[in-house]
C-alpha cells in the first residue's frame, strides 16, 4: 500500500497544535502577568507544541511499515502550516476585535522607542498604524511556518521507520507493505 499524505488528519492535528498557542496566547495578552510567568509559559508553549508536533508524526507512522525521513517531514510541515494559518487569524483577531489597544500600546511604545533614537521623524504614525496589522500578520504566519520547519526537521528524524535490510527497501515514493 503507498503511503499517501492525509490532509484531513493534519488539519485536524493542526488545530489541535494551535489551540495550545492560542490559549496560551490569549492567557497572556488578557491577564497583565509578571515577565517570569510570561517566561514559563513561552516555555510551556514551547515545549508541549515540540512535543505535539512529535506526537503527532509518530502516531502518523503507526500504521506504515515503512516512513522516509521525507513524508514524515511532509506530514508534520502540513500540521504545522494548518496550525500557523490558525494562530495567524488568532492575532489578527486578538488586535483588532479581542484587545484593539493593545495594537496602539505597541505603536506607542514603538515610538517611543524610536524617539529616544532620534529617528520618529521619520515615521509617520498614521500610516504604520493602518499597515501595522498586515506586518504583524505576515510576521506571525513567516515566524510559525519558520519554527515549524525546524521542529519537523528534527523530529523527522526520530520518526521515520525504515527496513533493516537496505538492499531491500522501497523507493520513498513507491512503498509497498
Amino acid at each position: 500500500m503507498n503511503y499517501k499524505l492525509n490532509w484531513s488528519e493534519a488539519a485536524k492535528y493542526g488545530l489541535i497544535l494551535a489551540s495550545v498557542s492560542v490559549i496560551i496566547n490569549l492567557v497572556s495578552s488578557i491577564f497583565q502577568l509578571p515577565a517570569l510567568l510570561n517566561i514559563l509559559l513561552s516555555l510551556i508553549k514551547l515545549g508541549g507544541s515540540v512535543y505535539i508536533v512529535y506526537y503527532v508524526m509518530r502516531r502518523n507512522a503507526e500504521p506504515w511499515d515503512y516512513i522516509s525521513y521525507g513524508q514524515s517531514f511532509n506530514f508534520g510541515m502540513a500540521v504545522c502550516t494548518f496550525s500557523a494559518i490558525v494562530c495567524t487569524l488568532f492575532m489578527l483577531l486578538t488586535y483588532t476585535a479581542i484587545l484593539p489597544d493593545s495594537l496602539t500600546a505597541l505603536l506607542d511604545t514603538m515610538f517611543a522607542t524610536y524617539e529616544s533614537m532620534g529617528i520618529a521623524a521619520a515615521m509617520d504614525y498614521d500610516t504604520l498604524a493602518r499597515s501595522m496589522p498586515v506586518i504583524l500578520t505576515l510576521s506571525q504566519f513567516i515566524g510559525c511556518v519558520i519554527c515549524g520547519v525546524i521542529v519537523c526537521l528534527i523530529m523527522a528524524s526520530f520518526v521515520r521507520k525504515g527496513y533493516s535490510d537496505p538492499f531491500n527497501r522501497p523507493a520513498d515514493n513507491n512503498t509497498e507493505e
